[in-house]
C-alpha cells in the first residue's frame, strides 16, 4: 500500500528515481512534484469534467478526484493497468469511470475541461488531439521526459520533435523548457487557440507545462508573438516561447498545504524564473561567490533575485547586468581585503 496526498493505491512496482522503466501498474515517486501541482492548480478552478488520459496506476487521477473535487475519468490502454485502476478507485471510495481505450480514442470520446498527458517518453502524436478535445478556456497538462533531445547528444532528433535547436551547456534546460512551450502554443495557434501559460515545472528528468487554451484567432495571433529565435552564445536558438513561464495570480493563490517538501522546493524558486529571460551565474574572475551574499546584497538595493530551478549555481534578478556585475566585483574584491 502506498500514500499520496489523500490518496492510498496498490501498485505493481515502485521507482524512487529517474523515469523508471515502463512496465504494468508501476508507481514513480519521483513524479510526486508533477502531481502536487496538478491537484493545487485544478483547486483554483470551477469544478469540472478531466481525463487522466495514460493513469497508470491512477494516482494522479484519484488526487485530482479527491483532492480537487473534479468529476474524473480514468484511461489506461494496457488492460493490467485498467483493472488496477479499478481496484485503487474502489479502495479510495469513489464512483469514478475506468476505460481501457488508446489515449486518443479516449480523447475522442467527448470535450473536456481538463486533459492530463503524462506519456513515458515524448508527448509527440498524442497533443495536437488533445488541444483539440478541449472545451473552450480549457487546460491541458503535459510531461515530457525525453528532455535530452533538446539538452544533450540528439538535438537534431528534438528539432525533428519540437521544430527547436536547443543547445547544450548551463542554459539547456531553460532552453528546452521554452522550446517545449513554444512548440505547445504554436501547435494550439494552429488550431485557432490562443493559450495562456499557467505554470511550468523543470525538474530532474521532465518538463512539464500546465496550459489554458482560450478559442479565437486574434487570441492565437496574439499568443505566437512570444515564439521567436533567439541568438546565445553566438547560435542562433529556438523559436523559444519568450514569454511568461507562470501566471502570477496562479503562483500566489496555490494552495502549498499538501505540497511535498521537493514540490515546496520547487515551488520556491518559481516566482524567480520570470525576473529575467535566463539567469546569471555566482562566477567571477574564476572565483565562485555565495549565492546567499550576491542576492542579499542586490536585495538590499532595492531589486528582487532568488535561485532558479534551470540551474543549481544561477541567480535570477530584475537587476541590470551592470549592477549585478558591479555586486560581483564587490564582492570579489572583499575575499581579499
Amino acid at each position: 500500500m502506498i500514500f499520496e496526498g489523500d490518496a492510498k493505491f496498490q501498485a505493481i512496482g515502485a521507482f524512487s528515481k529517474g523515469p523508471g522503466k515502463a512496465s504494468s501498474g508501476f508507481y514513480n515517486k519521483e513524479m510526486v512534484t508533477s502531481r502536487d501541482f496538478t491537484v493545487s492548480i485544478l483547486k483554483l478552478f470551477k469544478p469540472g469534467l478531466a481525463l487522466d488520459g495514460m493513469a497508470g496506476t491512477g494516482i494522479r487521477g484519484i488526487r485530482i478526484a479527491k483532492e480537487s473535487g473534479w468529476e474524473v475519468i480514468l484511461n489506461d490502454n494496457n488492460p493490467v493497468n485498467s483493472e488496477l485502476i479499478k481496484e485503487n478507485v474502489k479502495l479510495n471510495g469513489l464512483n469514478a469511470q475506468v476505460w481501457n481505450l488508446d489515449f486518443n480514442a479516449a480523447v475522442a470520446q467527448r470535450f473536456w475541461d481538463y486533459i492530463d498527458l503524462d506519456p513515458y517518453g515524448t508527448p509527440v502524436g498524442f497533443i495536437e488531439n488533445s488541444l483539440a478535445h478541449l472545451k473552450n478556456h480549457g487546460i491541458l497538462g503535459v510531461t515530457m521526459t525525453d528532455t535530452s533531445v533538446l539538452e544533450g547528444k540528439f538535438l537534431q532528433k528534438g528539432y525533428l520533435r519540437y521544430g527547436g535547436i536547443g543547445l547544450r551547456g548551463i542554459y539547456s534546460k531553460e532552453i528546452s523548457t521554452r522550446i517545449f512551450a513554444a512548440y505547445l502554443v504554436k501547435l494550439a495557434a494552429s488550431l485557432e487557440l490562443g493559450s495562456k501559460i499557467l505554470l511550468t515545472i523543470r525538474d530532474k528528468h521532465y518538463i512539464r507545462i500546465f496550459m489554458q487554451v482560450h478559442r479565437g484567432v486574434n487570441r492565437a495571433l496574439k499568443s505566437i508573438e512570444f515564439v521567436k529565435n533567439f541568438t546565445l552564445e553566438g547560435k542562433t536558438i529556438g523559436p523559444l516561447y519568450l514569454g511568461d513561464l507562470y501566471d502570477k495570480e496562479i503562483l500566489d493563490r496555490l494552495d502549498l498545504g499538501k505540497l511535498s517538501d521537493r514540490s515546496k522546493l520547487l515551488y520556491g524558486n518559481m516566482k524567480n524564473e520570470d525576473l529575467m529571460l535566463f539567469f546569471y551565474t555566482n562566477s567571477i574572475n574564476r572565483h565562485e561567490i555565495s549565492m546567499n551574499e550576491i542576492m542579499g546584497r542586490i536585495v538590499e538595493m532595492g531589486y528582487k533575485a532568488g535561485r532558479t530551478n534551470f540551474y543549481d549555481k544561477g541567480i535570477k534578478t530584475d537587476a541590470p547586468y551592470e549592477i549585478y556585475h558591479s555586486v560581483l566585483l564587490e564582492l570579489d574584491s572583499n575575499k581579499f581585503i
